[in-house]
């Protein structure tokens, strides 16, 4: 005999348990809420702020 086949000899390897979840489910919807706000402020904001903007530069002229 020239070779020794140790095809599944020994124990084979386990695999490892998945990660810990790092979020419970109430913390995703958390999440998912912040998220949509910010969204929805990336939209608004700039409209908002161009406007409080362009008051302060009629009450600026208005007063001088």
């Amino acid at each position: 005999m020239m070779f020794l086949d140790l095809q599944g000899y020994g124990r084979r390897p386990e695999e490892p348990p998945p990660p810990p979840r790092r979020l419970s489910p109430q913390g995703e919807k958390v999440m998912l809420w912040v998220i949509c706000v910010n969204i929805l402020l990336l939209f608004i904001a700039p409209i908002a702020g161009g406007s409080v903007v362009m008051t302060l530069i009629n009450v600026i002229r208005h007063l001088f």
